[in-house]
């Protein structure tokens, strides 16, 4: 019956797995809050297995890194690359004044102190191509109050290291990412090295498009500029884009103006020629990573009017990156498993 809640709590809400839960038994046999707790216990037991394999993994390798190439030929057709992306998706959290709400009525206090900007709790999944070319979703263990056990960046060392540590060449590391500064960070702590960067397409574009709706003066100028900055940047040309931008545009709002300029002089060296790697059959976007989200977290804890504790959201999310890497039925049935 716990597997059986745990599997639908990331399909249903708690209330609608409970009522299921009713229909098939025939007796109201747990509350939502009851099943809330079944997933959280889980993802607990689940956190304390990755905490205790990374740890005993970095512990053998004695703080040794895997090898990777400084650079990678990301045009050549016949080069084997191995993908790494990286992503974070953020939910609403539940506002702090409904743990005091009733108090303070009691009291006869105003609420108006307490209201405060919605917390947002933050979940980072990173994909790694694994030697089959299948990808492995990966994320920190949480505690009982949904912090990480371990940073991120140690368990992907220890899932590099279990999977890849047996080579004797340094491997061919491609990272595609939004380009946040911490995702560079943390692949610097991973890797000792800077590892191959490429912002992906998906994210430039948008921006692109973001930012220039509030520069262009009007929609005729908008498609125009668009027109030159894509395709050029679509090239890798970021030095003719940012010519482009400081001489041939007259700015409507200086401030996002700036900004764009300031995204691609930042990300200039993550920016490739995407239409020549696209030609070579390989990866330019993240849309395995936007999707690796929505599974993860997306699906089950966006809809409208939800809003989250920290360890109620990570505990979901880790259950569903058990079930996607094929861990299901040997974290809820051990014995027959093995």
């Amino acid at each position: 019956m716990q597997e059986f809640c745990g599997y639908y709590s990331n399909r249903l809400s708690y209330e609608e797995v409970a009522s299921l839960v009713e229909r098939v038994s025939g007796e109201r046999l747990l509350s939502d809050q009851k099943i809330g707790q079944i997933v959280s216990n889980k993802a607990l037991e689940f956190s304390q297995e990755i905490y205790e394999s990374t740890r005993i993994t970095l512990a053998k390798s004695n703080q040794d890194v895997v090898k990777v190439n400084p650079t990678v030929n990301i045009y050549q057709p016949e080069s084997k690359e191995i993908l790494l992306f990286e992503d974070g998706i953020q939910v609403k959290g539940q506002k702090e004044q409904r743990q005091a709400r009733n108090q303070l009525v009691r009291e006869g206090e105003s609420l108006s102190e307490l209201v405060t900007k919605t917390p947002a709790i933050i979940t980072d999944i990173v994909l790694l191509q694994k030697a089959t070319g299948e990808f492995e979703y990966i994320a920190a263990p949480i505690d009982a109050k949904g912090k990480d056990l371990l940073t991120l960046a140690s368990v992907v060392k220890a899932k590099v290291i279990q999977e890849y540590g047996r080579k004797t060449f340094p491997l061919n590391l491609v990272a595609i990412t939004d380009g946040a500064r911490t995702i560079r960070h943390r692949l610097l702590s991973i890797f000792g090295v800077a590892v191959t960067v490429v912002l992906d397409w998906y994210h430039l574009s948008k921006k692109l498009r973001e930012l220039m709706s509030m520069i262009a003066v009007n929609k005729l100028e908008k498609v125009q500029h668009l027109k030159f900055l894509l395709s050029h940047l679509r090239q890798g040309k970021t030095t003719v884009a940012l010519e482009y931008l400081k001489h041939q545009i007259n700015a409507k709002n200086l401030d996002k103006w700036g900004e764009l300029i300031g995204y691609l002089e930042k990300h200039q060296l993550e920016i490739i020629n995407y239409e020549c790697r696209r030609r070579a059959g390989k990866t330019i976007g993240s849309g395995r990573m936007e999707k690796a989200v929505d599974l993860t977290v997306g699906q089950r804890q966006k809809n409208k009017g939800m809003s989250w504790r920290p360890n109620g959201s990570r505990a979901l999310s880790l259950l569903k990156v058990a079930e996607l890497n094929g861990q299901w039925q040997q974290l809820w049935f051990p014995a027959l498993a093995a």
